[in-house]
């Protein structure tokens, strides 16, 4: 085995107290049980067993259950990574670390790229009993069918394919190829069919930049930036929105994570190192800290490894073909109102609480999700020099560390950051993201100084209904640290 790309040799961990002790060169190709289990599966439950033994932020505390793994019997290791992975009793820890088979897909996946509508709905009981629903869309991602049909965020969805949503179809707007939708609006309390959209689902990048403008308040510029993704791909942009940001004197900002389940700690550094104050980015101040398992503290410690990310300004990695500098586009931002609910996880909780100790950050909405370790995407081609080919395309997205501030703070944990104003979205309103009567960003607007009538024409209360848990973006619960990096 050699862990090459990730700076750590078998020679290095047998230095460090010998961590890989269940499989060698020769076990990885020759496992036993042959007459039980295919090679892939035998393969992929040495390859889970040894990225947990080593990497895993608990590994002691699973040390126990990884002979779960057992290449010779195990038949489900997916499943059983995901019931091994840390818990104290019923209370789940670890909600992230996950083994696949298609470790391709998945990079894609958290890339933004995926088959889809284009749209992100929520999904909603109609009523306390039965089982008829109804579907909300929260946001269109731009050029996808969705958009293209002319759908939007405060549309409605009763029907899909001609029939009642339900808990027996509503998958359909997740999982199908084409769909029919019949959509409605809400005008004055009552739901009003407008149209039918055909849609059919194709491979497209969601752009995780939403919506991105300047408010003028008493004189003050207030910049708004709304974003749903930690991605790699959106990273020029956002630096030119903050140029922009920079160049209009904005000085606070409404920064939208209402939608935003994680990402790419690369991303989250570049906007820390865009929205901290000037001295703090030009003094290479703490911006977060990485705590790992005792193996990997020690590796670093002896290998003078730091476990400290601080504020930079430049970004060159030819690994992810990432060249850029935030030199011109540091706004400097003296206050943050951050705009965060439930489905706000994981690098959007550590992006404002690494910002925390050094500016004003009030947070509006809902309590977040909660998120509070980071992971490596790691390939069974990063972990063997000479993959077998029958778990090529295997990979382990695991748990590396817990993160903290420079107060060494991990604020999210372990249930989510706590709004100072509680605020519901309300995606059944016709205001959509960035329109200043939206309920979420009226609200960041009020904090900020904006005065509004105290009571508007129009104005749509949000149903009391319950939302179904349905099925998150790949990215969601995900806060990615490149293991070459």
């Amino acid at each position: 085995m050699d862990f090459n790309r990730l700076k750590i040799t078998i020679a290095g961990i047998i230095l460090l107290g010998g961590i890989i002790s269940g499989c060698n060169r020769s076990d990885i190709n020759n496992p036993e049980g042959k007459n039980k289990i295919t090679e892939e599966t035998r393969l992929a439950n040495t390859f889970a067993k040894e990225a947990l033994e080593v990497y895993y932020y608990w590994n002691e505390e699973i040390s126990d259950d990884l002979s779960k793994l057992d290449p010779a019997t195990n038949s489900a290791p997916i499943a059983t990574v995901e019931e091994i992975r840390y818990h104290d009793g019923e209370n789940q820890i670890d909600k992230w670390t996950m083994l696949t088979d298609n470790m391709e897909e998945f990079t894609s996946s958290v890339q933004g790229v995926s088959t889809t509508y284009g749209f992100t709905p929520v999904v909603y009981y109609k009523n306390k009993e039965g089982n008829e629903l109804i579907a909300a869309v929260a946001y269109v991602s731009e050029g996808g069918p969705a958009a293209e049909a002319g759908m939007k965020r405060g549309n409605l969805i009763e029907k899909i394919n001609g029939e009642v949503l339900t808990t027996e179809n509503y998958l359909n707007l997740y999982y199908s190829s084409e769909i029919t939708l019949s959509l409605s609006e809400l005008t004055d309390n009552v739901i009003t069919p407008t149209k039918d959209v055909a849609l059919t689902a194709t491979e497209m990048y969601e752009n995780p930049i939403l919506c991105h403008k300047t408010f003028d308040v008493n004189g003050k510029k207030i910049g708004y930036l709304a974003y749903s993704s930690f991605d790699l791909k959106s990273i020029p942009e956002l630096i030119n929105i903050c140029k922009e940001f920079k160049s209009e004197g904005v000085k606070e900002l409404i920064l939208d994570l209402r939608y935003n389940g994680g990402g790419y700690v690369i991303t989250e550094c570049v906007l820390a190192s865009m929205f901290a104050p000037q001295a703090n980015v030009t003094n290479n101040d703490i911006f977060e800290k990485e705590d790992y398992n005792e193996f990997f503290t020690e590796y670093y410690k002896k290998n003078g490894t730091s476990t400290v990310t601080r504020f930079e300004t430049e970004y060159n990695y030819k690994e992810i073909n990432l060249n850029v500098s935030t030199n011109d586009a540091n706004i400097s931002l003296d206050k943050i109102y951050g705009i965060i609910s439930g489905n706000s996880a994981s690098a959007s909780e550590a992006l404002l609480s690494g910002l925390m100790p050094y500016m004003d950050i009030e947070l509006i909405g809902q309590q977040s999700h909660g998120k509070y370790c980071t992971g490596w995407m790691l390939s069974a081609e990063d972990a063997y020099d000479k993959v077998p080919q029958a778990i090529k395309n295997w990979g382990i997205y695991v748990m590396v560390s817990i993160y903290k501030n420079a107060n060494d703070e991990t604020l999210c944990m372990p249930d989510g950051l706590k709004p100072d104003t509680e605020v519901e979205d309300n995606p059944f309103e016709p205001y959509q993201l960035g329109d200043e009567n939206e309920a979420m960003l009226r609200a960041a607007l009020e904090k900020a100084g904006k005065e509004y009538p105290a009571s508007r024409a129009g104005r749509i209360e949000t149903p009391k209904m319950n939302i179904v848990d349905t099925p998150k973006k790949a990215v969601f619960g995900r806060r990615i640290i490149i293991p070459s990096l």
